[in-house]
């Protein structure tokens, strides 16, 4: 593996990613908003419902207590980078799901990873 051009690629990502795309930004703040971006696309992705208790099952207590997921997801929520919604068979269970910002920002952002990055040779 090419090691120096993993991190040159990384560190590109990292400078183009922070300015060009608001929900990466705000999602790669911390390991919590992290795991909490990659649970939410992952579920969308399966075209599973996700719910707060199953994200906060998934996320290890050492990253983030359940107040601050729940902040995350509501100050995501509030950006429109996720919806919350009532699961109609148990209205105690709450749903959160990407909006259409979050999925075609982060679809944008994987075409860095495919372009060009071959560090296999």
């Amino acid at each position: 593996m090419n090691y120096l051009k993993l991190l040159e690629n990384l560190e590109t990502d990292l400078d183009l990613s922070n300015s060009n795309f608001e929900t990466v930004k705000f999602f790669r703040k911390n390991i919590a908003s992290v795991w909490l971006w990659y649970i939410v696309l992952i579920s969308h992705y399966k075209k599973t419902k996700i719910t707060t208790e199953i994200i906060l099952s998934k996320i290890q207590k050492e990253h983030a207590s359940r107040v601050t997921i729940f902040k995350i997801i509501n100050y995501a929520c509030k950006k429109k980078f996720f919806f919350k919604e009532k699961d109609k068979n148990d209205k105690r269970k709450i749903i959160i799901s990407p909006t259409k910002k979050t999925i075609e920002e982060f679809e944008k952002w994987s075409l860095f990873f495919s372009r060009d990055f071959n560090l296999f040779q």
